[in-house]
């Protein structure tokens, strides 16, 4: 944050002022920030811990997010993974938001809406209170820009709208209202709308080059009403972003004046930046040993909560060997669920089927898989392909490089091919390559280490993101699977505007898609993050990142005593 915004901060906080103003909670002693940039396996941030226990950088209050991988973009309309989603939830707010109570969709940026033609046609009226970061206000005329500049870009969460919306079809109804109307009912619509990032619409346009839609300049500028403005990305090594003062949902004086997030690949580096008090949350995808171990520190904590969440290994279904189901049931038979569920994850259930078993909508008919040896014999032996000719041809496990359960889990995979005679290759790969190579169905690895968090408060997530032809060539869908009964049925329970309805129509496509063995289904992991002892206001929300809500968060306290 820049220097003078920090020093009138302090002095609105002496004055009293703190109620409408960010002010610098534990903000004694020396604050000096000193950043080191190494290789991709060990960037690091050394801060001079304040008195307090918080890292002290900008000479403010600052939240440091310690992260395990890189940030592929700052656009809100490519975000699709857990990073991108951190700088979205922080830098620009959504439509609609996730209720932390409920894991339900709720108002935000919109407050209240309607439907029309038998739902059809979705109406919403905008806050009259929200403005960007320059200060202008937040209309319908950018709401309709920013979900008109989604479809048109066709990345990140677009496809929830491709299919059923032209942007012929947005209409502003006046400053605060403004209207979809789709090509039919369309079930899930409003759970779909916390994806959707409102940009300031004048500042985007006006830097637009060669019909980008501003794309170039979203990767160095925020333009959002979110409650922090960027200050700087380094791609591959940090982000950082100051507070909005004027952000419509007000602040307290413990509130963070600053965000900023640092990717440090190696758990151990990671480890010590939390116990040093450098640190103030990680992410969930680090190994069971390094939690336990954080919520040994004095000023650390580790919730564990039930989440909404699938670990599997998705088979390449148009790349041989896999291509054969029979194939991809020797593998799945092969796999040790019980010691990845209780020695690798350390915690939450087997999985049975793509749809985690806490969400609403999940098929309780399936059941979770278990260690066959002899199934897995049966299935080869009817496979098309011999031992031999799989191992000629090679069995490709890739993991997200640097975190020992990436490792662990395609070790375990590892033992349980040997058992059949089947060779694996284990090949770690940061995240960025691994989401390219998903590009494309000949790229793809023969399986890959995927969690696939909720993307939105529907088993839709879970079901037309992952085996709908049209959401094919993303990190999601590696399998590249689907048949003409499982897409009609998928696209069936979006049309559907009652949601029980809609919620049976889902569990049929999951009992189609689990018939051909299109994933090795692990587990529904418990959630698991280390945070500050300092900081509070954290909740568990459901949708991926959104547990990652900066402003909802302050610092406060001492650490604990264990």
């Amino acid at each position: 944050m820049p220097t003078g915004n920090i020093e009138r901060r302090k002095l609105l906080k002496l004055m009293g002022a703190g109620a409408t103003s960010v002010a610098l909670a534990g903000c004694q002693g020396t604050q000096q920030t000193e950043t080191t940039e190494g290789s991709s396996g060990g960037d690091s941030t050394t801060t001079e811990q304040t008195s307090d226990g918080g890292s002290g950088a900008s000479g403010g209050n600052d939240f440091h997010f310690v992260a395990g991988q890189v940030f592929g973009t700052l656009d809100p309309a490519e975000q699709v993974d857990y990073t991108q989603g951190l700088a979205a939830q922080n830098l620009y707010d959504e439509l609609i938001t996730v209720d932390a109570e409920t894991l339900q969709p709720t108002a935000h940026i919109a407050e209240s809406w309607d439907t029309e033609d038998e739902g059809k046609t979705w109406v919403f009226t905008v806050r009259d209170d929200v403005t960007f970061s320059d200060g202008t206000p937040l209309t319908a005329d950018d709401v309709a820009y920013s979900l008109t500049r989604m479809l048109e870009l066709q990345r990140g969460y677009s496809s929830f709208w491709l299919d059923y919306l032209d942007p012929s079809n947005i209409t502003v109804r006046d400053e605060r209202t403004v209207a979809f109307e789709f090509n039919q009912a369309y079930g899930p619509a409003l759970a779909t709308f916390v994806q959707f990032y409102i940009v300031n619409s004048t500042v985007v346009q006006e830097n637009e080059t060669d019909g980008d839609y501003g794309n170039a300049y979203l990767q160095n500028n925020s333009a959002g009403s979110g409650a922090y403005v960027l200050d700087n990305w380094e791609q591959g090594n940090s982000i950082e972003a100051s507070a909005y003062e004027d952000y419509w949902k007000g602040w307290s004086e413990d509130s963070f004046d600053t965000f900023r997030s640092t990717v440090i690949t190696e758990e151990s580096t990671i480890k010590t930046t939390m116990q040093q008090g450098e640190g103030d949350m990680t992410d969930q995808y680090m190994g069971t040993q390094a939690y336990a171990e954080m919520d040994s520190y004095a000023n650390v904590r580790v919730p564990e909560v039930p989440q909404l969440q699938l670990f599997h290994f998705p088979l390449n279904c148009q790349k041989a060997p896999t291509d054969d189901i029979n194939v991809r049931k020797a593998i799945a038979y092969a796999f040790d669920y019980d010691s990845a569920v209780n020695d690798i994850i350390g915690g939450g259930v087997v999985a049975a089927g793509p749809v985690p078993r806490e969400m609403a909508g999940h098929n309780g008919d399936l059941v979770p898989m278990e260690q066959d040896l002899d199934k897995a014999k049966e299935f080869l032996d009817k496979a098309d392909y011999s031992v031999d000719e799989i191992n000629e041809i090679g069995l490709e496990h890739v993991v997200v490089a640097g975190t020992e359960l990436q490792r662990q889990m395609g070790l375990l995979n590892q033992a349980g091919l040997s058992e059949l005679g089947i060779d694996l290759e284990i090949n770690p790969l940061q995240w960025a390559r691994l989401t390219d190579r998903a590009t494309s169905a000949e790229s793809t690895a023969h399986m890959t280490n995927i969690f696939h968090t909720a993307k939105m408060p529907s088993p839709d997530s879970h079901t037309y993101l992952m085996y709908h032809p049209s959401s094919f060539g993303s990190y999601i869908s590696q399998s590249w699977y689907s048949t003409d009964e499982i897409a009609a049925t998928l696209e069936e329970a979006r049309q559907t505007s009652d949601l029980q309805s809609r919620l049976e129509k889902y569990e049929e496509a999951q009992a189609l898609i689990v018939e051909g063995m299109p994933s090795v289904y692990i587990a529904n992991p418990p959630y698991r993050i280390g945070i500050n002892e300092n900081v509070e206001g954290w909740q568990y929300r459901g949708v991926m990142s959104f547990d990652w809500d900066v402003h909802s968060m302050t610092r406060s306290g001492e650490g604990r005593a264990k």
